[in-house]
């Protein structure tokens, strides 16, 4: 068995975010982002927590559309992680880190993913 690294990252404009969060409403929204991602988030939290699910897709190369497979929570400490829906076989990661960052006008993210691949 080998081993291959990936990674993705992603940076959201705030404003841009913004403006697309307020023309597509709530729908938009829930189709987004897990009710856990949302609460009490602040606009820059939930720029950083897209960008995260943006990184993700790109490192795992899932395939665009369930923005619901992969969810973005934060351990006691602040630190970001993912986790997977269910549906998802996430049993070819042997690690993933992420981290996130955002000020008033931008949010990033970075995923590095290392995957178990056969020879």
């Amino acid at each position: 068995m080998t081993s291959c690294v990936r990674t993705g990252v992603d940076l959201v404009a705030i404003e841009s975010f913004e403006r697309s969060l307020r023309r597509g409403g709530e729908p938009f929204r829930r189709r987004l982002f897990h009710p856990t991602e949302t609460a009490g988030a602040s606009l820059q939290r939930l720029a950083g927590i897209f960008a995260a699910k943006e990184a993700a897709f790109k490192a795992l190369e899932l395939p665009a559309g369930n923005w619901h497979v992969v969810e973005i929570g934060h351990r006691p400490d602040g630190r970001p992680h993912i986790r997977f829906a269910s549906e998802y076989d996430a049993s070819r990661i042997a690690s993933l880190d992420l981290s996130i960052t955002h000020d008033d006008t931008y949010a990033f993210a970075s995923v590095v993913a290392l995957l178990r691949s056969d020879a």
